[in-house]
């Protein structure tokens, strides 16, 4: 009878050192990715590139993800998610330093598609092993905490931006310090995979399981429903900096500046999401976020400058982004375990070929009219609200 209560303890304590690990290494890894995410859309726009052309390049790097995500889903599902996740370092890695030092148009194509196939590794990986080591009744809860180590991390990044254009009044290039900021973030964000060998991965089936590319009604729905939300984002929110830039003449610092100012008070946002799906249920608590968030991004494009759009437009993400955490604990919930991989690389696979072509709409929308991606994004969400209201308005309150 005592047997068991230590081997359970050990297997308790075992469980919660990867969940830490794991929710560090989300904290680093922001950390150095909105390092990047802040200069390099202004990075392209001072090497010359259009709109049309930033979009392009989504869309590449979109599609190399879509197109690398069943073989990455299949080598999760199949023998680990643990050893998939640690080798999108040899697709990141020298993607990144293309990207930074590449230049030539053709050059920042390949360096792009080499991130989106990392991006694949990771993305059927990560999120599915937090699920496996996480017990079911405190996903809301370990979810909630992800993102709000996340946007610590992220914040921390984001109060740097205005570095590159202090290096750039005493070096006189200012794409020189963007190059020099985006390897730093790079190299910090990839770095944050080593925690994982501090991960016990531990899983029915590993290396013996076979693949299946067969998918259950909840899987389908969730992930059309994540085509239709990733299509309308595409068009404007995933090319957001390049907007305001182009119609308020700011560059790394303000826009560094704005999406600190959202992260930080993402950060009570989120913490107090699981209060409003206490209350609500988790999908209703969805719903009415994001169908908040819709008049405020119209509202953005109507702005006068840059000061009042960037606070449309942050507010926006508020309440979009706060219910994330719970969409995500929403559908693990909706998947088994077993389905978890294959889940998360159709929905990733959505995601990417929507929202790159999205991306790519977008920028040929911008150039003609700088406002209308925007209009665009908040009519694709209308349609996505409709529909994800439809077609689980039957689930129960707690799921």
């Amino acid at each position: 009878m005592s047997v068991g209560r230590p081997f359970m303890g050990v297997r308790s304590r075992e469980l919660e050192r990867s969940i830490l690990a794991l929710l560090l290494m989300g904290f680093t890894a922001s950390l150095g990715s909105s390092i990047v995410a802040v200069v390099l859309q202004p990075y392209l726009k001072h090497l010359g590139l259009t709109p049309q052309d930033v979009g392009a390049l989504q869309f590449a790097m979109s599609l190399a993800t879509a197109l690398a995500l069943v073989p990455s889903a299949y080598l999760a599902d199949t023998y680990s998610r643990k050893k998939v996740a640690v080798a999108s370092l040899a697709f990141s890695a020298p993607g990144l330093l293309i990207v930074v030092f590449g230049g030539e148009r053709q050059l920042l194509y390949l360096g792009f598609i080499l991130v989106g196939v990392g991006n694949a590794l990771t993305a059927v990986s990560l999120n599915p092993l937090l699920a496996d080591v996480t017990p079911a009744e405190k996903l809301d809860a370990v979810s909630s905490i992800s993102q709000v180590l996340g946007l610590t991390g992220a914040s921390i990044g984001l109060a740097l931006s205005w570095l590159p254009q202090l290096m750039a009044s005493s070096t006189g290039s200012l794409l020189y310090a963007y190059r020099v900021f985006m390897l730093t973030g790079g190299a910090v964000s990839l770095a944050s995979l080593l925690l994982l060998l501090i991960v016990r991965e531990e899983r029915r089936g590993l290396g013996g399981k076979s693949f299946q590319l067969a998918f259950s009604r909840e899987t389908m729905l969730l992930s059309g429903l994540g085509a239709v939300i990733a299509f309308g984002a595409g068009a404007s929110v995933w090319i957001i900096n390049y907007y305001f830039m182009l119609k308020f003449g700011v560059e790394a610092g303000e826009l560094g500046t704005r999406m600190l100012a959202e992260t930080l008070l993402m950060i009570p946002a989120t913490s107090a999401a699981p209060l409003v799906s206490a209350r609500l249920g988790t999908l209703n608590a969805v719903l009415v976020l994001q169908s908040a968030s819709i008049p405020l991004l119209l509202s953005t494009a109507l702005a006068p400058d840059f000061v009042s759009a960037a606070a449309l437009y942050t507010a926006r993400s508020l309440l979009m982004n706060a219910s994330n955490p719970l969409f995500w604990a929403f559908s693990m919930r909706l998947v088994g375990e077993e389905e978890r991989s294959r889940y998360t690389m159709l929905n990733t696979l959505a995601w990417q070929v929507a929202g790159g072509a999205g991306s790519a709409v977008g920028g040929w929308l911008m150039a003609m009219n700088v406002d209308s991606p925007i209009y665009f994004t908040a009519a694709v969400y209308v349609v996505y609200l409709l529909l994800l209201y439809y077609l689980f308005r039957g689930t129960t309150r707690h799921l």
